[in-house]
């Protein structure tokens, strides 16, 4: 298993994606149970986009820190 600067920097970016996602996705749901307007729980559906990226992230970053090359 490599661990460079490159996997470093991949996972440290993959983390910033789900911890801004899952920080949408709590405001998000927060607002949507206290206003029942259209479009209050589209930050929750931006922060589930964004927990999917970063676990994306993560994989990737994984997955070239072990396979060889």
């Amino acid at each position: 298993m490599r661990w460079n600067a490159g996997v470093l920097a991949g996972l440290l970016i993959g983390l910033v994606w789900l911890v801004l996602g899952l920080a949408l996705v709590v405001v998000g749901r927060r607002r949507r149970r206290v206003s029942r307007e259209d479009g209050a729980g589209n930050m929750a559906v931006i922060g589930i986009f964004l927990l999917v990226v970063g676990g994306l992230t993560w994989f990737a970053t994984l997955l070239l820190a072990v396979v060889p090359g």
